[in-house]
């Protein structure tokens, strides 16, 4: 009886306490402190907890701090149990995780069930589509994982000039040291770095006071005369209960006087402080901010906007970004090449895994968003890429496996491929073995999809050109010739003018080559002219001759032995011809390809004349048929 009341007593203070640590833990989920969050969940689970929410919290902690393989991890707890209600977004976000690990086609089953729960969704439309273009908008090489790299995270890198780097770091200073308690990281910073003329970068150091504040500082972007940054930093904020919680990232504005960065102000791109604006980049022109934002009218987690700067300092309309760029996922981190390509990290168009890059032309109005590729791409978080004007150097920000940290930079360099250029290609027409060129060629250029581009004739240099072609594109080009076999080559073009070699190979003598594959000998029994079953072994292979070479005609000759009379043999020859041009014409073969003749016994193979006595075998020899190639 005691321990029943001591029972009644303990469980629901258990019960209280468990409650208790959910209330904490879901405070701390709701202030971004997902670290901490994590660790208390966890432990409810250690004790027994199965709520499905609580799965979720931990997954989407994970998540949203870029830990993909954990969140992977409890993303498969929580869809152990069918009977959990569970959101349609989780089925994108596992289908996210599980790309991360390597598990393509369970991602991809994910994914369909995704699209049926969400049929009119912009992500959905673009996974049914999931074209990949195949012309490239840029060429990447030379992948670096850069040397200032720490443990902490660095990432957004500003290309202030050919040699000098500004990027943010999560690194110790001296200038303060908050934690961050949504990663247990220090906030930003914002360091600098140059390369010297060895070609090594100096050690970074703190940029400049003008942008310093308790919390994150980081992507900066320079106006083209160097006086004018913009940057993005976060603010803290209390809430309803007078608590301190993650508060909306701003963008600021700072000048350039005396040589110093100065008048630091907020842009007044929003005033509510719960909505984030972040990542500005500025259009080539400097006229135009673009930015990724939450604020009212985005699809999804983010999305891109730009916004006109006035000459008189102030703002224009807010622009929202085209449903074709943005989607109910995450498009952050903009930037804008020289040549007017928007490049974005996104993780609601198709791509590898994690934040992929990607790039659209903004010159051209229906263009089509493209993933950048794996060259740059991983099943990680990719994002921030920036590239030199110069285009001697990039970078870009990943945290994928094998870093320094846990985001790092990385340098890479990206040789832009327009899709307008116009390419010369031209060439020459050789002989394979004397290396002459030849004349007269007929010579067409076809696209990937077969279709004629062009077509012209080799001068009498062997010398063709079919003028401008479109770049970024694979042909193939075929050549006809007289006396050559035909030739077809595929060329790709990228951005360069083009001039390639065509070999052409002799083409054998026909009527050789055809006479050495018609040296059938058709045999026959005396005095008979029906096609025996081993003759219509070698008339077979005769019609597959005819048949691959339709411009050759024959002569059908035929023979008998010297036995009967010369009349008689005649006659019988001609039978015989008449029986294998039957034979011909029934397998196919045009008759008017065809012409008979009897020889009857006056093209003796030996000596067995009138009078000479020879055996059965020597006869069989004389009783045959022959093909001669008729010009």
């Amino acid at each position: 009886m005691k321990k029943i009341i001591l029972l009644a007593f303990i469980f629901p203070l258990l019960i209280f306490a468990q409650e208790k640590a959910r209330t904490k833990a879901d405070k701390k989920f709701e202030k971004e402190f997902y670290v901490e969050s994590t660790k208390l969940y966890e432990n409810l689970v250690k004790k027994g907890e199965t709520n499905p929410e609580i799965l979720q919290k931990i997954a989407d902690a994970y998540y949203f701090n870029a830990d993909y393989v954990k969140a992977n991890e409890w993303y498969a707890k929580l869809f152990e149990n069918p009977s959990n209600a569970i959101s349609s977004e989780y089925h994108y976000r596992y289908a996210q995780t599980l790309k991360s690990i390597g598990q393509l086609e369970q991602s991809k089953a994910e994914f369909e069930k995704f699209k049926a729960l969400r049929p009119n969704e912009i992500r959905t439309q673009l996974l049914t589509k999931n074209s990949t273009n195949t012309k490239p908008l840029f060429q990447f090489e030379a992948l670096q994982l850069m040397p200032f790299n720490t443990k902490a995270s660095d990432y957004g890198v500003s290309i202030k000039s050919s040699d000098t780097l500004v990027f943010a770091s999560a690194r110790p200073s001296n200038q303060r040291n908050t934690i961050n308690l949504r990663t247990q990281e220090y906030y930003t910073n914002l360091y600098t770095t140059t390369k010297g003329s060895n070609g090594q970068f100096t050690k970074p150091t703190l940029f400049s006071k003008a942008s310093y504040s308790p919390y994150h500082e980081a992507t900066p972007v320079f106006t083209n005369d160097g006086k004018t940054m913009y940057y993005s930093q976060n603010q803290m904020q209390t809430n309803s209960k007078k608590e301190l919680v993650n508060g909306g990232f701003k963008i600021y504005k700072a000048v350039k006087e005396n040589g110093n960065w100065q008048s630091k102000s907020i842009l007044p791109l929003t005033t509510n402080d719960s909505i984030r604006v972040a990542h500005p980049a500025l259009s080539p022109d400097g006229k135009y901010l673009y930015f990724a934002s939450d604020m009212q009218g985005s699809y999804g987690q983010s999305d891109l906007f730009k916004v006109a700067l006035n000459g008189d300092g102030t703002l224009g309309k807010i622009e929202h970004l085209s449903k074709s760029i943005n989607t109910e996922g995450r498009e952050t981190y903009p930037f804008i090449t020289k040549e007017n390509i928007l490049i974005f990290a996104s993780d609601g168009h198709p791509g590898l895994g994690g934040l992929d890059l990607f790039a659209v032309d903004l010159s051209q109005p229906n263009a089509t968003v493209r993933n950048l590729g794996k060259a740059i791409n991983s099943a990680f978080d990719d994002f921030d890429l920036k590239i030199d004007p110069s285009n001697t150097q990039s970078y870009f920000t990943s945290n994928r496996p094998n870093g320094t940290g846990n985001d790092d930079i990385y340098g890479i360099t990206a040789k832009f491929l327009p899709d307008n250029l116009k390419i010369n290609l031209k060439g020459t027409l050789l002989d394979e073995i004397s290396g002459e060129s030849i004349s007269g060629g007929k010579i067409i250029l076809l696209d990937e999809n077969k279709n004629i581009v062009a077509s012209t004739t080799a001068d009498s240099n062997g010398y063709f050109d079919f003028g401008k072609v479109s770049n970024n594109a694979t042909y193939q080009i075929q050549v006809q010739v007289n006396s050559y076999l035909p030739n077809q080559i595929v060329q790709t073009v990228s951005e360069e003018d083009v001039t390639t070699q065509i070999k052409m190979k002799k083409e054998p003598v026909l009527e050789q080559m055809v006479l050495d594959k018609l040296s059938n000998i058709v045999y026959f029994n005396i005095d008979k002219w029906n096609i025996r079953k081993d003759a219509k072994v070698e008339l077979d292979k005769v019609v597959a001759i005819l048949k691959k070479y339709p411009t050759v005609n024959i002569e059908i000759g035929s023979h008998t032995d010297s036995r009967e009379a010369k009349r008689y043999n005649q006659q019988l020859s001609q039978k015989r011809s008449n029986s294998i041009l039957q034979y011909l014409v029934k397998q196919g073969i045009d008759k008017n390809r065809l012409t008979t003749k009897g020889y009857g016994e006056s093209q003796l193979t030996n000596n067995c004349s009138d009078g000479i006595k020879c055996s059965e075998a020597q006869h069989q020899l004389n009783r045959r048929s022959t093909f001669i190639i008729k010009k």
